[in-house]
């Protein structure tokens, strides 16, 4: 079985088969010309949009970002059914704004979020969250493709996109419950994709929310002169262009498919550790 990547990008970074090196538009005549030349079995797209220095990029450049987002994979979808490809493309969880639908109370009357499910309607905020929908809405029903959700992607890797360099670089950040996903469990979690052939939308992420302020005080472990300033969500909302997502998913049908993420507080210290001494050496 041959297995490639598309993308240079950060995710791609961390997966350890062939890539596809040429850059790709969206023409089917080059998508096809590329996939006769490669010939996989199974190809992870990790390209993506996401702007630079963040996604407030991406609301003034919104043409660009529906490109690459939203009519890139599409068309890489149809090539890749036409050449019975197994597609596995990497989402995004930041579709999803705020409380889900999925609301229990639990013994003492309080409500418990459960998260949100691959099957609830997503409500995007942003531009760049609608363009990574609108790629979904059309490959999600797709036999031939798995499509993995991920969210503020944590990473050993001394990286500009990894959420921990991120926010190392604000002053002030945020401290409310989110999902996130670990880059060791992502890797874990597409080689069984590809071993099993599963197909279908999955949301990979650890199963305890994180906050930033848990992910800095880690880092203060190792680091304690470090320092940052804990801001509510409107305070946030005045210094950024595009509403940035804060939720919870589910991943309760990866469990039920019989693959498990590690706990988050075990991924952020090995992580962490990891993290420093990568950036030290």
């Amino acid at each position: 079985m041959k297995i490639c990547t598309l993308g240079k990008g950060f995710i791609s970074e961390h997966l350890e088969y062939s890539n596809i090196s040429e850059r790709l538009d969206n023409s089917s005549k080059l998508i096809n010309l590329y996939l006769d030349k490669y010939k996989p079995d199974v190809l992870i797209n990790c390209i993506g949009k996401t702007g630079r220095p963040n996604i407030d990029w991406c609301q003034s450049h919104m043409e660009e970002t529906a490109a690459i987002n939203t009519a890139f994979p599409i068309l890489l979808a149809e090539a890749c059914q036409q050449k019975s490809i197994h597609l596995i493309q990497i989402g995004s969880g930041c579709i999803f704004f705020g409380t889900s639908p999925n609301v229990v109370k639990n013994e003492l009357g309080e409500e418990v979020d459960l998260g949100w499910n691959e099957t609830d309607f997503a409500n995007p905020q942003s531009f760049y969250s609608k363009s990574k929908y609108a790629c979904d809405l059309v490959l999600g029903d797709m036999k031939h493709v798995t499509l993995l959700r991920i969210r503020m992607p944590v990473s050993p890797k001394n990286n500009q996109r990894n959420l921990i360099n991120k926010l190392l670089g604000y002053q002030k950040i945020i401290s409310l419950p989110n999902s996130m996903t670990f880059t060791s469990d992502l890797k874990r979690c597409i080689q069984w994709v590809i071993d099993g052939s599963h197909t279908g939308i999955f949301h990979v992420t650890n199963p305890e929310p994180l906050t930033a302020a848990q992910i800095m005080k880690e880092y203060q472990k190792y680091v304690p002169t470090h320092s940052f300033e804990i801001i509510n969500e409107s305070q946030l909302d005045a210094l950024t262009l595009a509403k940035r997502s804060n939720c919870l998913l589910s991943t309760k049908k990866l469990n039920q498919a019989g693959f498990y993420l590690t706990p988050s507080d075990e991924a952020l210290t090995h992580c962490m550790a990891e993290y420093v001494q990568s950036t030290n050496s």
